[in-house]
């Protein structure tokens, strides 16, 4: 575990890092409001879950910055957790929504063998991992919990013939991608801590806001007026 510096953070860093934290919130609240009634209930838990701690891990990663920032204390589990939390609840999240496509209008035969895989992506989660620290493991979590999340949203878009919605989910995804990629990217390019933050809360803020829009404009239309 490396040392953290006051220096290397900022409280208007901790600050910012709250805004995507809140875009974030706006669009699961839509996403479960919308999703409640067309998801099984297994799945739809699965998404109220994912949503819970996700939100849980941006929320402590931000009061740790901020904590950090005022010299206070580097209370290290607020650090440390994020990843594997933020990873497991983006992995819920999209198997309960992309649970759909597989479950609509399917025999219930169906929906219980696709109910087997967020069972499986448990005991992969929590298998133990030798010779290194395991942010490889989390960070393919969080990409395949990511691409999940982002086929259901743009297939909903391409049904509803929405092409805002599909731009503002393709970007948020590649936003996303990008973000998960700053660690390898800010040490090729010799970033120092504080930049490689900055340009990482700045990434994270258009995946949420282009996320969030997307989930208004689709909100207002319909996600499944296609339907109709």
């Amino acid at each position: 575990m490396g040392e953290h510096f006051a220096e290397d953070y900022s409280f208007i860093m901790g600050i910012v890092d709250l805004f995507p934290v809140v875009l974030f919130a706006l669009a699961g609240c839509i996403l479960i409001k919308v999703m409640f009634n067309e998801l099984r209930k297994p799945f739809t838990a699965l998404v109220c879950s994912g949503i819970t701690l996700s939100l849980t891990a941006g929320l402590f990663k931000a009061i740790w910055k901020i904590l950090v920032s005022l010299n206070i204390c580097d209370f290290y589990p607020f650090n440390i957790m994020f990843m594997p939390t933020q990873s497991l609840g983006f992995v819920l999240i999209g198997v309960g929504l992309i649970s759909y496509l597989f479950t609509q209008n399917k025999k219930s035969e169906t929906t219980l063998s696709i109910s087997v895989l967020p069972l499986l992506l448990l005991a992969f989660a929590s298998t133990p991992v030798k010779q290194f620290d395991g942010s490889i493991m989390f960070i393919a979590m969080l990409v395949i919990g990511e691409t999940m999340i982002a086929i259901t949203l743009c297939y909903l878009a391409v049904k509803n013939k929405n092409w805002i919605c599909l731009v503002l989910f393709i970007v948020s995804f590649i936003a996303l991608m990008v973000m998960g990629a700053m660690k390898p990217l800010s040490s090729k390019m010799s970033m120092d801590v504080t930049t490689a933050n900055w340009v990482e809360e700045s990434v994270n803020i258009i995946a949420q806001a282009s996320l969030l829009v997307g989930c208004y404009l689709m909100n207002k239309k319909g996600f499944f007026s296609y339907k109709a």
